[in-house]
Order: C-alpha cells, then sequence, then structure tokens
C-alpha cells in the first residue's frame, strides 16, 4: 500500500515537473521570439524572478530599437510617444531631442515659423539648430511685420530683438518700442481723444494738436493708408480751405495728417517731427504704419520731396510724393534737394509726381537733378494753373485716393495731362 503511494506521489511530482519543465521552454521560447509579455506572465507563474526581471528589460529594450527606427524613418510624433512612456532609458533622452529638431523641421517647411523657432530654441547647441534658425531668419522677419499689422507690437519686437542685424529690424524695433511705450503712458492725452475735437471744425471729425489736423479712418484695419501733408508759406500756419477742399472728397481708410506748419528751411527736421507724429497718431488707433503718401503745396513740397529718405531711416517707405506747384519755381536754393540727397532719394523708390502749370518750361536744375540721379519723375501738367487752385482741385478731385490706391491707373480727374522725366 505504501508503495504504491509512493509511485502515485513520484508520478504526479513527475508531472508536475514535467509541466514545469514544458512551461520553461514556452516561456524561454516566448522570449527568444520577443513576446515578452506573453513571456513575463509564464516567468512570474514559474515564480522565475530572474526570468521575469530579463523579460522587462527586453520589452524595454526592444520598444528603445522600435523608437530609434521610428526617428530615423521621421516618424518622430509616434517616436515621441514610445520614449514618453519608457521613461530614463539608454540615450533617450538625445533621442527626444532628435525628435524636437524633427519636430521643428516639420513645423518650419509648413510656414509655422514661430513654433519652429521656439523648439529650436529649446534645443540649444544641437547640432544644426544654428543654422536652421539662421535659414528662418527671412520667415521671421516676415511674421514680426505681420504681426505689426495686426498691433500685435509686444511679439513683433520679441523678434525684431533677435534680428538686428537683419534688413530693417532694429529700426523697426525703436519704433514699435517707442509705440508701446506711448500706449502705456496712462497720463497722456491720445490724439484721437474726444477733447482734441477742432473748435474750429465743430461738425466735422478732425481732430487737433499742437503740430496738426488730423482725419482717423472710422474703422481703422491693416488695409488703413496713411497721407501725410506738408502746407505751403514760410513756415506760416496752413490755409485750412485746402483742409476743407480734402474734407469733401477724403481718401477712403485713411489716416490724413495736415501739419499745421512746414518748419523749413530745417528739413530733415520737419521731416522727422511729422513722421513721429503720424506713428503717434497711427498708434492711437492700433496702426503701425509701413507705407505711405506724402504732398506738399509751394514750399512745402520741399519737405515733401525730402520726406522719403528721412521716412527710409525709421523703416518707413514713401511710395509717392505730390508737389504740388513747388514755391518759387524751383527757385529756392535753400530748400531744393543737393545732389547727394537726390542720390539718396533715389535709393527709396518713391515717385515723384510734379503738379506744375502745362505752359511751365521743367527744364529746371532742381528737377533735372532728381532725373539724373535716378529718380523715377512724372510731370502733371495741370489745365487750372493757378498757384492755390493746383492744391485746390489735388485735394477736392479724388487725386489723393488715387496716389493712396494706385497712381498709375488713369487719374479720376481729367484736367491732368502725364509726361514721364528721363534723362536725356
Amino acid at each position: 500500500m505504501a508503495a504504491g503511494v509512493l509511485i502515485m506521489f513520484g508520478t504526479v511530482l513527475g508531472l508536475r515537473l514535467y509541466q514545469r519543465y514544458e512551461r520553461a521552454q514556452e516561456a524561454d521560447r516566448l522570449f527568444a521570439t520577443g513576446q515578452f509579455k506573453a513571456a513575463h506572465a509564464i516567468y512570474l507563474e514559474l515564480e522565475d524572478e530572474e526570468g521575469a526581471q530579463a523579460c522587462v528589460e527586453g520589452y524595454r529594450a526592444s520598444l528603445y530599437h522600435e523608437a530609434e527606427g521610428l526617428v530615423r524613418a521621421g516618424n518622430f510624433e509616434a517616436a515621441e510617444a514610445i520614449l514618453n512612456a519608457l521613461g530614463p532609458y539608454g540615450e533617450s533622452d538625445a533621442l527626444l531631442r532628435d525628435c524636437d529638431y524633427l519636430r521643428a523641421n516639420a513645423l518650419a517647411e509648413k510656414g509655422e515659423t514661430l513654433a519652429a523657432r521656439e523648439l529650436y530654441l529649446t534645443l540649444g547647441d544641437y547640432p544644426g539648430c544654428a543654422e536652421q534658425l539662421a535659414a528662418l531668419t527671412p520667415a521671421l522677419y516676415d511674421e514680426a511685420k505681420e504681426l505689426a499689422r495686426d498691433f500685435r507690437l509686444a511679439e513683433a519686437c520679441e523678434l525684431w530683438k533677435n534680428l538686428t542685424d537683419y534688413k530693417d529690424s532694429a529700426k523697426l524695433l525703436v519704433r514699435a518700442e517707442r509705440a508701446l511705450s506711448q500706449l502705456a503712458d496712462k497720463s497722456r492725452v491720445k490724439l484721437n481723444d474726444p477733447s482734441r475735437r477742432s473748435d474750429k471744425l465743430r461738425d466735422a471729425d478732425v481732430y487737433i494738436s499742437d503740430d496738426a489736423y488730423i482725419l482717423f479712418p472710422e474703422k481703422p484695419n491693416k488695409d488703413t493708408r496713411f497721407f501725410l501733408y506738408f502746407p505751403g508759406g514760410r513756415d506760416e500756419e496752413i490755409n485750412l480751405d485746402f483742409l476743407f477742399g480734402y474734407m469733401a472728397n477724403p481718401a477712403p481708410n485713411t489716416l490724413a495728417i495736415f501739419l499745421r506748419r512746414n518748419h523749413v528751411p530745417d528739413m530733415d527736421a520737419s521731416c522727422e517731427r511729422a513722421l513721429r507724429l503720424l506713428d503717434a497718431a497711427a498708434a492711437d488707433c492700433g496702426l503701425f504704419p509701413e507705407t505711405l503718401v506724402v504732398a506738399g503745396s509751394s514750399l512745402g513740397a520741399y519737405p515733401a520731396l525730402q520726406c522719403p529718405r528721412v521716412a527710409m531711416k525709421s523703416a518707413l517707405q514713401v511710395s509717392a510724393v505730390l508737389s504740388l506747384d513747388a514755391g518759387n519755381a524751383w527757385n529756392e536754393s535753400d530748400l531744393v534737394p543737393r545732389r547727394a540727397q537726390c542720390e539718396e532719394l533715389a535709393k527709396t523708390g518713391a515717385q515723384f509726381y510734379l503738379f506744375q502749370p502745362v505752359w511751365e518750361d521743367m527744364d529746371y536744375d532742381p528737377v533735372r537733378l532728381l532725373v539724373e540721379t535716378g529718380n523715377w519723375v512724372m510731370l502733371v501738367g495741370c489745365l487750372r494753373d493757378d498757384h492755390e487752385l493746383i492744391t485746390y482741385d489735388a485735394m477736392g478731385m479724388g487725386v489723393i485716393d488715387w496716389a493712396l490706391t494706385d497712381p498709375t491707373a488713369p487719374c479720376p480727374a481729367e484736367i491732368y495731362s502725364f509726361r514721364r522725366l528721363r534723362v536725356k
């Protein structure tokens, strides 16, 4: 009886040992084929801690190698998911940096410049980052200008601070920071504050400052245009009839500044003061100017002519200058542009429209000098040739809107003839 029990016990034990052996073999097979989770469960069942731990290590190693392959294939999103789940392992930190670099490259290719820049900056001295950031410079510059058009000046400044050696970024930064400082000054009375409504023009939407009469657009937006006018006389108060003429037919969606005096003969100071006023008025209604049209009557035509080169120093572009019968038939030796100034003007790309009586001979030395130095000059013959009528007509016949919109299109008034002046 006892012998039988022993035989039965031995048989059962042997069977169990054999089953354990089979399970161990299965676990080893699963481990060898990379099925670590299934192998791990069997090793735990067999209380094989060493085997179970090997499965954990094998599984983590397989995930790591899978992530490496995904990085090499450019599938950084899947690689990141695996590496983040894996935690610290091998060179996972370096692989995550690879993923960030690939992600930044992808963002740059999609035109998401700001996001790409931020990611590149987090990578520090990662190989290739410096070159990629440099390659982003033109796009970042364009992005900053677009932010400024949306009047997101603080964001634009952050970009321009890192682009100060590129194009006119340093100049744009100065103007944008000045606008932000202006808006932060709570003690300052804005140029479009209701208290500045002109007493002389109670029925008109005109605001007055020490330097100008200002017409603000009803709904300022990124398509708003900018117009700056220099009055005639030797630093005399503006003839308000010219302003009334413009108000009878104003250019739509335009911030128009009519200076009260022209401050001749100090041309540069006159232009700088006017352009600062333009920036201030624009900032007060949430705008950041890029281009403008300038006009000047009689002696005011001379600072208007100089304005493009002064504006260029502040990263402003004057697209067109309307000289409305320049004072004393260009016979103002202290006011006309010198050769060096004419050469600077040619670099601005401004187009000069010289409104003159049709009968006048245009063989004037200052005009010839403008043309000889490479400036684009158009003689505009005026049938109504009275000195003041030339300004009245330009203000009241839609000429300002024409110049702001597209001066290559036919002029709305039919009293003008056009002749491009060229070097003979």
